[in-house]
Order: structure tokens, then C-alpha cells, then sequence
């Protein structure tokens, strides 16, 4: 068999094979969070979230839509929460907030609005 029949079946084998994986991951609704900023922000929109009083007048439904985590200033492998220092940037303004991250829910606290 030639190199070329070779690769046509290759490519063919591939072919299904990407359509049947991609088929079987749609149907268990997975997503991969490899990265470390990705695996927090995912932890922490899973939690049941509360606020403190700096959180008045804020939109808390995307709080953590693009936001990121610094972890040179979270304290991490605490025993009860881990408390980590996020940041998120808007088109004008910046935002610095903590979120201590408990078993079973989310407190975030010290809210810091800075202009660009």
C-alpha cells in the first residue's frame, strides 16, 4: 500500500474519530479548566456566594466574568478557606476585590473600585 493511501485512511480514521468525540463530549457537558486562574474562578461561581456592605450598588451577577486571580496575594493551603485576591477589568474602571473560598460558600469582601 502506498504512503498516500496510507495517509487518506489515516486522515479518514481521525476524521471519525474527532466527530465521535466531540459527539460524546456535547452530550456530557464537560469543560476543561487546566489553567490555575480558570480551576478558582470555576470553584467560586460553582459555591453559593455572599457579599459584604462594599458589594452595595454592584453587579454581582458577572462579578466573575473575566476576572482574575492574583496568587502572589492570596493566601492559599489555609486550613479552613482559602482567601484568594481577584481583580477584574471593566472598560472603565478596575476592580479588586477577596473572595474566601469555604466548603460550601463564597464570601467576598473588601471591594476596591479604581479608575483606569
Amino acid at each position: 500500500m502506498s504512503f498516500n493511501k496510507r495517509l487518506i485512511y489515516y486522515f479518514f480514521g481521525f476524521l471519525i474519530g474527532c466527530f465521535l468525540l466531540n459527539f460524546i463530549l456535547n452530550q456530557k457537558n464537560t469543560e476543561f479548566n487546566y489553567l490555575p486562574n480558570k480551576r478558582v474562578i470555576n470553584d467560586l461561581g460553582k459555591k453559593q456566594w455572599v457579599f459584604d456592605d462594599s458589594f452595595i450598588d454592584f453587579d454581582t451577577i458577572n462579578l466573575l466574568n473575566n476576572a482574575k486571580a492574583i496568587f502572589y496575594e492570596s493566601i492559599i493551603n489555609n486550613y479552613s478557606c482559602n482567601t484568594y485576591k481577584l481583580k477584574k477589568k471593566s472598560d472603565i474602571d478596575y476592580f479588586t476585590f477577596s473572595g474566601m473560598n469555604c466548603d460550601e460558600k463564597v464570601y467576598f469582601m473588601n471591594l476596591i473600585i479604581s479608575p483606569l
